[in-house]
């Protein structure tokens, strides 16, 4: 089980999970993706510590037990902040011990951007990004994007519909509890969207700039083929960029649907989590 703390080096009440082992070898910090929050990783967390893996994640804004309006994990350099804080967290809890940073979906959106601009994107000593937000399976047309943009800067806490249920994300029996958790719930804000969309847009063109601390830094890339969520070709352009970086592995699971962790209609997501533990341990 894990412990709850709210951490003091963010504006707004910041609320870090810790699932702690004794004299870990690792810890792996955790950034999660729109509507959830970092209680839902439990199931992955506990396989983890089993393999003598401390687990560390914070809700971000506007999300679970963390203040802020429903869906409003904005603005990014804020956003990005929160990760720094959640890593200044884990060397104060595990001094000396190695960090890696894992994110899933808009995680894993923050994750890679993070590991491009983050301020101290060199401390992980490796990166994992599930099923990020790159390109979305349903394409918001332009025009729809403009008014969108626009608004942002008009009503940036303005909320939208993710449309995220429980039946696209994995296998269901493991995700069922989704659509009816208390602290889930199905909200973006037009900053928040509008963030997600420039960063994913600039990662899949290869213009999105990097501050080149963390690019040699060992990353697993990883999606599910039935993604109904975020594009898997989104990854796989991610992938054909770093094809010649060697610390860059990049694994596509077929037929497991947007949270790889929790598999697909045939799987249970167990390999995925397996995969997690050993790059981590490796």
């Amino acid at each position: 089980m894990y412990d709850n703390k709210v951490l003091k080096s963010t504006n707004t009440k910041t609320v870090a999970y810790t699932w702690n082992v004794e004299n870990p070898s690792k810890v792996m910090c955790i950034i999660h993706g729109i509507g959830e929050y970092i209680g839902r990783y439990d199931r992955m967390a506990k396989v983890l510590n089993d393999a003598g893996i401390a687990v560390i994640g914070v809700d971000l804004p506007g999300h679970g037990l963390s203040e802020g309006k429903r869906g409003h994990a904005a603005p990014r350099a804020y956003v990005l902040d929160v990760v720094t804080a959640m890593l200044d967290f884990a060397t104060e809890r595990y001094p000396g011990v190695d960090i890696v940073l894992y994110g899933h979906s808009m995680g894993g959106n923050i994750c890679l951007d993070y590991r491009s601009r983050g301020e101290k994107n060199d401390l992980p000593c490796k990166y994992i990004i599930s099923a990020p937000w790159v390109k979305l399976v349903r394409a918001i047309p332009k025009p729809l994007y403009v008014v969108v943009k626009a608004g942002s800067k008009l009503m940036p806490k303005k909320s939208i519909s993710s449309g995220c249920s429980a039946s696209d994300l994995g296998n269901i029996e493991i995700v069922k509890s989704y659509d009816t958790d208390p602290l889930v719930h199905p909200y973006i804000t037009m900053q928040c969207a509008v963030d997600g969309f420039d960063i994913g847009n600039a990662l899949f063109d290869g213009t999105y700039e990097s501050n080149g601390r963390a690019d040699a830094k060992p990353t697993l890339l990883m999606h599910g083929s039935a993604d109904k969520i975020c594009d898997v070709e989104g990854s796989r352009e991610i992938a054909k960029q770093n094809q010649n970086v060697e610390s860059f592995i990049y694994r596509e699971w077929d037929g497991y649907y947007h949270e790889i962790h929790n598999g697909g209609p045939k799987a249970d997501g167990s390999k995925v989590i397996e995969t997690i533990r050993d790059f981590v341990l490796d």
